[in-house]
């Protein structure tokens, strides 16, 4: 359903109760933060496998906005879920502090959470959204109590709101794998010859992992917690199929990981889909490279506002 447009103050009561703007003030003086939390997808580093750098989207989303109006914080983590990026000390227990009334909170995982954990040293978490729990022992005897996906991700996104911060779920980043009826790929590369049926337009590009699990479950998690979703598993896979395997599979340097050019066009992505937003807050933080986005197409975000009561 598209939202008409609002007076200023009716607006900002509405994006208040979606969760897309912060309730609370913040000090004149200090510009919102973006936290970008997520894995190798948002946040990655080191040679791929061509010599040039891998890169993820977090980092070159802040040239798309004005630093003095927000600043972005890359602080996604290579190789965690949102299991162990919950738990890991330098991770989410670093972050939540430094979250302030008024910033904004990109949460995406889901790639690496492929479960369930069998142990304290692998990163998965229990499939779903419930209230299910393991027990796991360390090897100093200590233990922890392993939780779903959908519990880790509702216990950040709560805990940033409850700090007056505004949080956006994002659905899981695409992975370079693609499937076609004639042909076998291993990731984007064919797996011998061409057939001569072989018809480029049949290729499909994975969307999301597990089957679309995970992102069916961030979708249904903001609808639960009324909470804004973008999803960028879908969003980019359409324009990944628009463009092709072959061009696709040049931003990649594995099924993972983008090069800078790759990171730079998810990040762009994002802008589109955080543009989407019926009143978007993120529209006045951008930077001229922003504002030269265009909008996505409405039909991948959810704003999932809050229910009035009655």
């Amino acid at each position: 359903m598209r939202i008409p447009h609002l007076p200023r103050p009716a607006a900002l009561l509405l994006f208040v109760a979606a969760g897309l703007i912060a309730a609370r003030p913040r000090a004149a003086a200090a510009v919102p933060t973006i936290f970008v939390l997520g894995d190798s997808t948002a946040h990655n580093a080191g040679p791929g496998r061509n010599g040039q750098p891998m890169v993820g989207w977090g980092t070159p989303l802040a040239a798309y906005f004005d630093p003095a109006k927000a600043q972005v914080a890359n602080v996604a983590h290579a190789g965690q879920s949102s299991r162990t990026y919950f738990n890991r000390p330098g991770d989410w227990p670093s972050v939540l502090p430094r979250i302030t009334a008024g910033d904004f909170v990109l949460l995406v995982f889901g790639i690496n959470d492929g479960g369930p954990p069998t142990s304290v040293s692998s990163r998965g978490s229990i499939p779903g959204l419930g209230d299910e729990t393991l027990a796991l022992k360390r090897p100093d005897g200590t233990g922890e109590t392993a939780h779903t996906y959908g519990w880790y991700m509702s216990t950040m996104a709560n805990a940033a709101r409850a700090k007056g911060a505004s949080v956006t779920l994002l659905t899981v980043t695409v992975r370079n794998i693609w499937s076609n009826p004639k042909v076998r790929f291993r990731d984007a590369t064919p797996l011998g010859p061409l057939p001569a049926d072989y018809d480029p337009k049949d290729d499909r590009i994975e969307r999301g992992t597990a089957n679309g699990k995970y992102t069916a479950w961030t979708e249904e998690l903001g609808r639960r917690l009324r909470l804004p979703v973008l999803d960028l598993t879908d969003l980019c896979a359409d324009a990944y199929e628009r463009m092709g395997r072959v061009t696709v599979n040049g931003y990649y340097s594995d099924h993972n990981h983008t090069y800078a050019a790759g990171a730079d066009l998810v990040a762009a992505a994002v802008v589109s889909g955080l543009k989407a937003f019926p009143h978007s807050p993120f529209e006045p933080l951008l930077s001229a490279q922003g504002r030269a986005v265009p909008a996505a197409d409405p039909k991948y975000v959810s704003a999932n506002p809050a229910i009035p009561s009655p």
